[in-house]
């Protein structure tokens, strides 16, 4: 097994392991394995394949149908990633998924379902020297040095070939990052027994007018759409823990909803959108524990003063009373550390050719 193939494989259980498990995503299949390209012609692959590092597949709730990932891992220090790379990924990817829909041997290989199943791209890019990469979308827009007058080209999405009704997810470092600090914040609320241990946990998703959830709520995953949206609500159970003095169960936490949000919180919209959110989906009763928790690199520095002044606006502008004010002045707000994972230690994936 090549040093390359050895990082990919030991990447993409960690991965696993360290994050998509949290979010009840499953890794099918062999990892970094190549299947046959059936458009040869048009897609013009050098080894006349395409690559799969790792396919992750979930149960979307609205859908009502399987989704497969077919993911390209990718590792690469802060600017290092070139447009030309960008763009040789994100193709490649486009090319793969175009494939794999009709591939037989991918669709045995990864317990493909005929039906309802769709089978997405997605790039995970993961800035493994550990120097967190706010400017990772940069690559994608034309810039202009004025100093030496050069020009660098960005990306022309319109030119990347994914087909009508195909999809590809970019999971970038902004992005695993904010998970990974949903993770860490999670144990140590865990430690605390401020959050159930195990599975007594689900992401929380309201009916739609158009969509209504299907499947077991406590099954049910988080999306990779509600994993890159704004903010994503978990439910949890009773917090209950054994007292090893007296042998007896005891509730140390009750049940409620947290809520993680990925912004800055630099002005009070952002939180009466959220307040407005949670009434919306009648979950201000004052039956439940709330908590918010905003993770962001960025935290404006007067975040918990702007939080109270939107509780505030909120409860005029809609007129509250006496008891729905106590609901909204009982909800807990935190920040959380925003943490840097480790996954690798190599550049991995960019040189590689199907």
């Amino acid at each position: 097994m090549s040093g390359e193939t050895q990082n990919i494989s030991a990447m993409a259980e960690k991965i696993s392991s360290d994050l998509f498990k949290w979010f009840k995503w499953e890794l099918v299949g062999p990892t970094n394995e190549n299947f046959p390209c059936m458009k040869k012609d048009q897609h013009k692959t050098l080894a006349g394949t395409h690559p799969t590092d790792v396919v992750f597949s979930y149960k979307d709730p609205y859908l009502n149908r399987t989704i497969f990932l077919n993911t390209d891992l990718k590792s690469y220090i802060k600017g290092s990633i070139t447009a030309t790379k960008m763009r040789n990924a994100l193709v490649s990817l486009a090319n793969s998924i175009d494939c794999a829909q009709g591939c037989k041997e991918w669709k045995e290989r990864y317990s493909y379902k005929n039906g309802a199943s769709e089978v997405r791209g997605m790039l995970f890019v993961y800035n493994h020297d550990g120097d967190f990469d706010q400017s990772f979308y940069d690559v994608f827009y034309q810039s202009h040095n004025t100093e030496t007058d050069k020009k660098k080209r960005g990306i022309n999405l319109d030119n990347i070939p994914v087909r009508a009704g195909q999809k590809i997810h970019i999971i970038e470092p902004r992005t695993i990052n904010y998970l990974q600090s949903i993770i860490c914040d999670l144990s140590q609320l865990s430690h605390k027994r401020e959050f159930p241990l195990g599975k007594k946990y689900q992401f929380f998703y309201p009916d739609l007018s158009l969509h209504k959830v299907s499947g077991s709520p406590e099954e049910l995953p988080a999306t990779v759409e509600l994993l890159t949206g704004p903010f994503l609500i978990i439910k949890h159970n009773d917090v209950r823990h054994c007292n090893e003095e007296t042998s007896q169960w005891e509730t140390t936490f009750k049940h409620g909803y947290i809520i993680y949000y990925n912004g800055e919180g630099k002005n009070e919209l952002e939180f009466i959108y959220i307040l407005d959110t949670l009434s919306k989906y009648q979950l201000l009763d004052g039956n439940e524990n709330i908590r918010i928790r905003i993770v962001n690199p960025n935290i404006h520095k007067d975040v918990r003063s702007i939080f109270m002044r939107a509780k505030d606006s909120y409860c005029q502008e809609w007129g509250f009373d006496e008891h729905k004010k106590t609901i909204i002045d009982a909800i807990d707000f935190q920040q959380v550390e925003f943490t840097k994972p480790r996954f690798s230690s190599v550049e991995i994936g960019w040189e590689r050719q199907a």
